[in-house]
């Protein structure tokens, strides 16, 4: 899942459509089981992170969400940005307290964003996150069909 589209499930989960009380524990984006099921117990890895990042050598653009090392670029939708940045984004909400930016750090073979233990609305870095087990979504189109009432 790029980091924009964790983004858009996050910031619905907060909306009149969504749950929008403000628990840290959100576990789902409609605050019952019909909603996008989210684990706020551990991180989960996002196809976005610094632009030169080695995770992303070779790979489609169009695939993943790149950024600068600084927090200015943030995406609208992405749900990153703080008050300061031209995206304001999502930084704090729902009690979320983690917010550490994107750089480039060898040692962990690059820089991606790790987002939710700390909140629906935390995001980290690969290096602050580096000793914590992590997840990935996926989202995949089978096919689709028309149903006629």
């Amino acid at each position: 899942m790029k980091t924009t589209e964790y983004g858009a499930m996050a910031i619905l989960s907060s909306s009149g459509y969504g749950n929008p009380s403000n628990e840290k524990a959100i576990t789902s984006t409609t605050g019952n089981e019909t909603g996008v099921m989210i684990n706020t117990s551990n991180w989960e890895w996002t196809a976005g992170g610094h632009k030169g990042a080695p995770v992303f050598s070779g790979k489609n653009a169009r695939y993943y969400d790149a950024y600068e090392a600084s927090n200015t670029s943030a995406k609208a939708g992405d749900a990153l940005g703080t008050a300061t940045t031209a995206n304001p984004g999502c930084a704090g909400w729902h009690q979320a307290y983690q917010s550490n930016w994107v750089g480039i750090f060898t040692n962990y073979g690059g820089d991606g964003f790790y987002r939710g233990e700390y909140g629906i609305f935390s995001f980290s870095n690969s290096r602050a996150s580096a000793n914590y087990t992590y997840y990935a979504r996926g989202v995949a189109v089978c096919g689709s069909r028309t149903i006629e009432k």
